[in-house]
């Protein structure tokens, strides 16, 4: 339907407000008196915008062809000729004359109709677009470049919106799934990972949030039923307003890469295997220290595991004047013979040493339950490797150290033996578990759901919280466990036991049998801890401890005392509270200098207050556990 318009009477009498309010919307507004030809007269021009259209105060009047040159003319006229023969808008664009520049612009022609429906007067609107179509180019060779990294790259590029429906792929795409691009455009990648809705929602999710997501790996099976690694990249796209409008995934076949490793991991699980069973002892030196035994040099040193002699100096273990001996554990000298093999290869100084008792000696069988750290973290590469959902839980006892002071550390053993053994028999046969150090022990395990791995915590909280038959008593102890997921540790086993420490931290924060998965903020709260326990040991000193006092009322006994409540300001993290920093004093032992000063202020504080009081005040004073195993406690004198 052709747009006709028509310019009332009333409206053309008040022209010069019309043709106001024009020249603020545009540019440049030309006024055109069509006449018989047709031939098009200059009628009205914005006045500030005559240098743009080339034009004088004495072109006003004149028609087109008189103004320009023929082709200039001829261009313009052709337009106006359309938008008269139309009776319709005619939109064009064009260069605009202006004087050593090249600039260009939109114009609109408007025809305006008479009461004989003839066209007598042209309005036409142009505004410059210059800007516009820079912008537009760079937008152009701005999508040349998607669509030619979309053709030519060596990974598949997934473009989804933040509710996973398909936007764009590539062919790489195509041939890493064995599906055309009309099976998976326009599908979600629930439809196309099915196996992965889980971590699909957590990754939606965080994109939606302005995270990327790095190194990620899925296990899949192709059309073909072929399996394949792939490592993802995901990362959020915004909008010039700076806001999220979808995702973008690249996605590498990274098979060979994991065949490979797996080989050279089975290689050197297999070299491993011949050095564990020889059946001579054999230790590894670097530098004059112990980085390696085996087995049997283990039992010889009477050790129960490597950390028992790691990194500690040869010297203290093996000697070679006058004779060749070794020294046990428990101080015992055996009688040995050495051979040397230097690793002339190796940057620092490493040696490879074999000894073989002068005379035969009874190996005894280790009665441990659980494998050494160090298989622990083999295996667990080994499970990185061939699953994609893998978990460690980080098992803690909580306040063992006191629970060790208070009942004896041959009764502390006791109690470890016992939960090794909790654990040995709930732990299913396919998970590995292991004690890293003292009270804490980690469990690795496979899954194909979160939510095994949230009820196997469970259970292993339940069936450590019961009571331990211990010196004719029954001792309660309470539990933490920290969680860790391979989808956060990018295929690193120590990545992965890191983060599990992390969660452990703040189960522990939030009470005495905690389970806690790990999270992303988790890190920069590690962070915190660290330099918030590097900052306590000098926070006696710099005066940043304060006391505050909790009236306590007794109504029936009419008695009034205060309850002394030590608090601290950090210079840069502020207030801290108790629940965080009063642990950080216990593990590191601070406790015992914060609790001195405790006192010490209360009483300062108490005799300030017996001044202004008639009767007698009484302050209670809060001590911790190791305060009061410690025997220097009840004889220390406190100097005011």
């Amino acid at each position: 339907m052709e747009e006709k318009i028509r310019l009332p009477h009333a409206l053309f009498s008040s022209e010069q407000l019309l043709f106001h309010m024009m020249d603020q919307l545009f540019d440049i507004v030309f006024l055109m008196k069509v006449e018989k030809g047709p031939r098009f007269r200059y009628v009205r021009v914005s006045p500030t915008a005559l240098h743009l259209a080339n034009l004088r105060e004495e072109d006003i009047g004149k028609y087109i062809e008189d103004v320009y040159d023929e082709h200039v003319a001829n261009h313009l006229n052709f337009q106006y000729i359309r938008a008269c023969k139309t009776k319709s808008l005619v939109t064009f664009r064009d260069r605009m004359n202006v004087k050593d520049d090249i600039r260009f612009a939109e114009s609109t022609l408007i025809p305006l109709l008479n009461e004989k429906n003839e066209v007598s007067y042209i309005v036409a609107c142009t505004r410059e677009i210059t800007d516009m179509l820079k912008k537009e180019e760079q937008l152009e060779e701005a999508q040349q470049l998607i669509d030619s990294l979309f053709t030519h790259s060596q990974e598949a590029f997934i473009l989804f919106d933040l509710f996973g429906h398909i936007i764009r792929v590539n062919e790489k795409t195509e041939r890493l799934f064995g599906l055309q691009q009309k099976d998976i455009v326009g599908k979600t990648l629930f439809d196309i990972i099915p196996v992965y809705k889980e971590n699909i929602n957590q990754t939606l999710q965080r994109l939606s949030e302005g995270k990327p997501l790095h190194a990620i790996r899925l296990t899949m099976k192709t059309k073909n039923g072929e399996m394949i690694y792939v490592s993802v990249n995901a990362s959020p796209l915004f909008n010039k307003d700076g806001n999220i409008i979808a995702g973008f995934a690249s996605l590498l076949n990274i098979t060979d890469l994991i065949q490979t490793q797996k080989q050279l991991k089975q290689s050197e699980k297999l070299h491993r295997h011949v050095v564990e069973t020889f059946p001579k002892a054999i230790i590894i030196c670097t530098d004059q220290q112990i980085t390696y035994a085996n087995t049997v040099a283990l039992h010889m040193f009477k050790a129960s595991t490597i950390e028992d002699v790691r990194n500690k100096p040869v010297q203290q273990w093996i000697h070679t004047v006058p004779e060749p001996t070794i020294t046990t554990i428990d101080g015992e000298t055996i009688p040995v013979q050495i051979d040397i093999l230097p690793f002339p290869y190796e940057t620092n100084r490493t040696e490879l040493m074999i000894i073989k008792p002068s005379e035969p000696i009874v190996v005894h069988e280790n009665k441990n339950v659980y494998i050494s750290r160090t298989e622990f973290m083999e295996r667990l590469t080994d499970l990185l490797l061939a699953h994609e959902g893998v978990a460690i839980l980080l098992v803690d006892v909580h306040q063992f150290k006191f629970i060790n002071s208070f009942l004896g550390y041959e009764n502390g053993d006791e109690i470890l033996r016992q939960i090794s053994m909790r654990l040995h028999n709930t732990i299913h046969p396919k998970a590995i578990w292991t004690r890293m150090n003292g009270d804490q022990f980690a469990i690795a395990l496979s899954y194909e759901s979160q939510e095994e791995v949230k009820q196997f915590a469970n259970v292993i909280k339940e069936v450590l919280i019961e009571p331990y038959p211990i010196a004719q008593q029954q001792i309660r102890i309470g539990i933490h466990i920290g969680i860790s997921y391979a989808y956060d540790a990018k295929l690193c086993a120590e990545t992965l036991l890191n983060n599990a420490e992390k969660a452990l931290y703040f189960a522990k924060l939030e009470g005495t049998s905690g389970i806690k998965p790990y999270k992303a903020h988790m890190s920069d709260a590690f962070t915190r801890k660290i330099q918030l326990e590097n900052a306590l040991s000098s926070a006696v000193k710099n005066g940043e401890l304060f006391l505050l006092y909790q009236p306590k009322i007794n109504f029936y006994a009419r008695s009034f005392s205060v309850e002394a409540l030590v608090r601290w300001k950090h210079p840069q993290f502020g207030f801290v509270s108790p629940a965080e920093f009063i642990p950080m004093a216990e593990e590191t032992n601070v406790i015992h200098d914060i609790g001195k000063w405790v006192l010490r202020q209360a009483c300062r504080d108490l005799s300030l207050l017996r001044q202004h009081t008639t009767d007698c005040m009484k302050i209670a004073v809060n001590l911790s556990a190791k305060q009061l195993l410690d025997e220097q406690l009840y004889t220390s004198k406190l100097t005011f």
